[in-house]
């Protein structure tokens, strides 16, 4: 649910009482198309998070701690020399659109007041952030607009800036009963007439707006008594957020996943209030931003990944073809036999020779291709070289392919974790292991961020059905090593996916044996955390703690076990989700 409009109105709303007057000195910036501006008041400090993220676009204060880069971006360093220090004296919303301008007196390279605007357009991909001098004139953005890339406006620094343009629409919170009473008055569905009528409406949001008065969801559906109503509300709605009261909810599904923010108590299932429409946003963004974060930081050590997965399965397949060449071999080192025991009746420069091959019962005359360039014993001499050569690389394919198998294992697990880092911490230890396996190469930044202590992550926990045991899912190497290595005890239990790269799971065993319900439901999550994910009766093999060893040797995350017995499962999300989770 990107921030419309009312959201935004709301948020401003909070930046008003809480962050006017304030002096900015932070300036940071996460992500290359995120900002964070810290805000010192009388009252306390605040946190203003301005993201122009196509998928999740919006503005407004945060409690959330990001991660910063250890360089800061270019744009980043502007802000901090012409905003850092400078006291907001306005935040505005243009037309009650998607437009939020903070206005900071600060001074300039001559050492003179004068106030900068910092405009923030939550437009989805038409996103950005805009510092803009007090000439009106563009001094950088979060993301240039060039010629190429718009028929509409270019954002470019040096050009004077002009806000997005207006569509021809209505300010509701100026609107009277007669113009929402005129916009119902007409025909199609009521949440479209709405949205398309009056500024900063989305049509959901109109929806949940008219959810609380009718069922109705065409105009010509609506009766004039319910047409009375849904004005009367409409402009009771607008006119207490003009005046800055407004109740900040959030909705979720029947998992407890928040699926929407409103400004208001909407008529649905499950709802929540938030003390503010920030905190209701770090709510709602927070598993879709961790979802971004790792997809884009991720991207890099995803490629090295999967360059190394083609690598080791071009290098299977050459085994293969050398490990089945014995039939090529053997006719090569007959040829060459044949062709030395008949010597004596070959003539030279022959394009072939027919000799009778004596290891046939009767002996039958065959005919051996020869190359003319060369004697007969040259030729006889090139097939042994042939075969001596086939007959090397299938040794070594035998050597090698057990090798290149538990490469392949090993980096196929590495992308299954990749894609369940949920943290910075867990993203930068798998990334730590590889670099130490060799697969990536150490740089400047990465010595400079290994001198820094790291929190290390920590593995997800999940209560049992039957409420009577903890089972514990590693979401990296590191975790995985740790929790079978180090937390489990003998007794405890540990499963696996038979043959397929995924989380080690451990069921704490605090009094004897283990339900059987604890068992599906630590099966369950083997499977689901595995590269298995989506698939039927997936294998899960499961022992003892005791009976899982980790040879001398091996690769993080990689142990043997014996004595196991397997499940045969198939995990559902909805069976996952109703797992209770705790915190570690």
């Amino acid at each position: 649910m990107a921030m419309d409009g009312l959201n935004l109105r709301a948020s401003l709303i909070e930046m008003q009482r809480s962050i006017v007057g304030g002096k900015i000195d932070k300036v940071q910036q996460p992500e290359r198309d995120e900002l964070v501006l810290g805000v010192h008041t009388q009252t306390g400090n605040y946190k203003l998070l301005l993201s122009a993220s196509a998928a999740n676009t919006r503005a407004h204060l945060t409690d959330v701690k990001r991660t910063n880069p250890a360089d800061a971006p270019m744009f980043c360093m502007l802000l901090r020399k012409r905003i850092q220090g400078g006291k907001i004296v306005s935040v505005d919303q243009p037309n009650f659109d998607r437009v939020l301008v903070l206005t900071v007196e600060a001074q300039n390279e001559l050492g003179d007041l004068v106030p900068y605007r910092l405009i923030a357009e939550i437009m989805g991909k038409h996103s950005n952030v805009v510092l803009v001098n007090e000439k009106n004139i563009i001094v950088d953005a979060i993301r240039h607009v060039g010629v190429g890339m718009s028929n509409v406006r270019l954002i470019l620094p040096g050009l004077p800036y002009e806000l997005p343009p207006r569509q021809d629409k209505t300010d509701p919170v100026l609107a009277e009963k007669a113009d929402f009473l005129a916009a119902l008055s007409t025909t199609g569905r009521i949440d479209k007439r709405l949205s398309g009528t009056f500024f900063g409406l989305a049509p959901s949001m109109a929806a949940a707006l008219i959810a609380r008065v009718t069922d109705e969801t065409a105009c010509e559906m609506l009766s004039d008594a319910e047409r009375e109503a849904l004005a009367d509300s409409l402009v009771s709605f607008y006119f207490a957020l003009s005046k800055g009261e407004f109740t900040a909810a959030v909705a979720e599904n029947e998992y407890g996943e928040p699926i929407g923010v409103y400004p208001f108590i909407p008529n649905l299932p499950h709802v929540s209030k938030s003390e503010t429409i920030g905190n209701a946003y770090d709510a709602y963004c927070a598993q879709h931003d961790i979802f971004e974060r790792m997809q884009r930081h991720g991207s890099s050590v995803r490629k090295v990944l999967q360059n190394n997965i083609d690598r080791c399965e071009k290098k299977l397949a050459l085994y293969a073809d050398a490990l089945n060449s014995s039939e090529s071999m053997e006719k090569n080192r007959l040829y060459g036999e044949l062709l030395t025991a008949n010597l004596h009746a070959l003539r030279q420069n022959g394009v072939s020779a027919a000799v009778y091959d004596y290891y046939r019962d009767p002996p039958e005359m065959i005919e051996i291709p020869l190359d003319p360039r060369f004697t007969p014993l040259e030729n006889a001499q090139r097939y042994y070289k042939k075969y001596q050569k086939q007959k090397a690389a299938r040794d070594m394919a035998g050597a090698q392919q057990e090798q290149t198998l538990q490469e392949l294992a090993y980096l196929e697990g590495q992308l299954d974790n990749l894609g369940k880092c949920s943290g910075d911490a867990e993203l930068s230890e798998l990334v730590e292991e590889l670099r130490d396996q060799g697969y990536l190469k150490r740089d400047k930044n990465a010595k400079k961020q290994q001198k820094q202590k790291k929190a290390l992550s920590k593995p997800m926990c999940f209560l049992s059905g039957d409420g009577k045991a903890r089972i514990y899912v590693g979401k990296n190497n590191r975790q995985n090593d740790e929790l079978t290595l180090r937390f489990a005890s003998g007794n405890d239990y540990w499963m696996h996916t038979k043959d397929i790269p995924g989380s080690h799971v451990i069921i704490k065993c605090e009094e004897g044996e283990p339900s059987e319900q604890t068992l599906l439901d630590a099966a369950k999550l083997a499977a689901y955390y595995s590269r298995a994910r989506g698939s039927a009766n997936i294998p899960v093999d499961y022992t003892p703690r005791k009976f899982v060893k980790k040879p001398s040797g091996a690769k993080p995350g990689m142990v043997i076990y014996a004595t196991n017995r397997t499940a045969y499962v198939t995990p559902e999300e909805n069976d996952i989700k109703s797992l209770r989770q705790l915190n570690v």
